[in-house]
């Protein structure tokens, strides 16, 4: 095994790019986020959204807020758009026990459940984390002229995760690429980056997408891909419960 030192700038993913960068702050009031490939119904946390999750956020910000010309313009960009996410500096989950409630097409049709009700119960059990601190979210953009588009929707994210995921957006900036640079970020898995592997999912660099390509009954699987990302800290598990605490602190 080769004792070459890796450099964080061979070790980052490419930042060369994008022409201009932002940077936003998240406070979550809980963070739910299911990890891609886990069972729907017993969910795990990987304690940071996806490079996906965070682009998706995006357009939903902007449609919520009526501006869907916005949205059009930034929906083929989302591919070549970068993302970078600084963990918070520490981090616990908990396991909670839901109840998700079914409606019938027709109520008379089937039976009642054990607790009285024609909607019928499926239980979860989902893996909630709490924060320290914020997150924080790097934005690298291909084309200048997506700049303040880009800070709208940052600005008016509702969630970033599950819908329940809570945030309120702390502050939006204009940074360099050496901000970027020397920042915990969380790095895509491969030799000479140490911490924890996580599973995340991004668009592919070459996908083609249009705002109607986001439509979840439209969507097209081979415009995504899954992700190897490696989290800048440390788990531990006490019981049921795993706490996370950032490697530069």
């Amino acid at each position: 095994m080769s004792r070459k030192k890796v450099k964080k700038s061979d070790i980052s993913l490419s930042l060369f790019t994008s022409v201009k960068w932002l940077k936003a702050d998240y406070h979550f009031h809980v963070f739910h986020y299911r990890m891609p490939e886990t069972v729907a119904t017993a969910s795990i946390t990987s304690f940071v959204p996806s490079p996906l999750t965070v682009k998706m956020s995006m357009i939903a910000s902007l449609l919520q807020s009526g501006d869907v010309n916005s949205a059009e313009r930034l929906a083929p960009w989302l591919p070549r758009i970068d993302v970078r996410i600084v963990p918070p500096s520490s981090a616990f989950s908990f396991k909670a026990f839901l109840r998700y409630r079914s409606v019938p097409a027709v109520e008379s049709a089937i039976e009642l459940d054990e607790t009285g009700s024609y909607y019928h119960s499926r239980p979860h059990i989902r893996e909630f984390a709490l924060f320290q601190d914020k997150i924080t979210v790097f934005l690298g953009l291909p084309e200048e002229s997506l700049l303040e588009i880009a800070k709208r929707a940052l600005k008016n994210v509702r969630y970033l995760g599950c819908k329940d995921s809570l945030v309120t957006c702390l502050c939006v900036e204009e940074v360099t690429e050496d901000d970027v640079r020397n920042s915990p970020v969380v790095q895509r898995f491969q030799e000479g980056v140490a911490g924890i592997v996580v599973l995340g999912a991004d668009f592919n660099g070459s996908a083609a997408v249009r705002l109607r390509d986001l439509i979840p009954s439209l969507r097209d699987e081979k415009h995504y891909s899954l992700l190897h990302l490696v989290l800048p800290g440390r788990i531990f598990v006490k019981g049921r419960t795993r706490i996370f605490k950032r490697n530069d602190l």
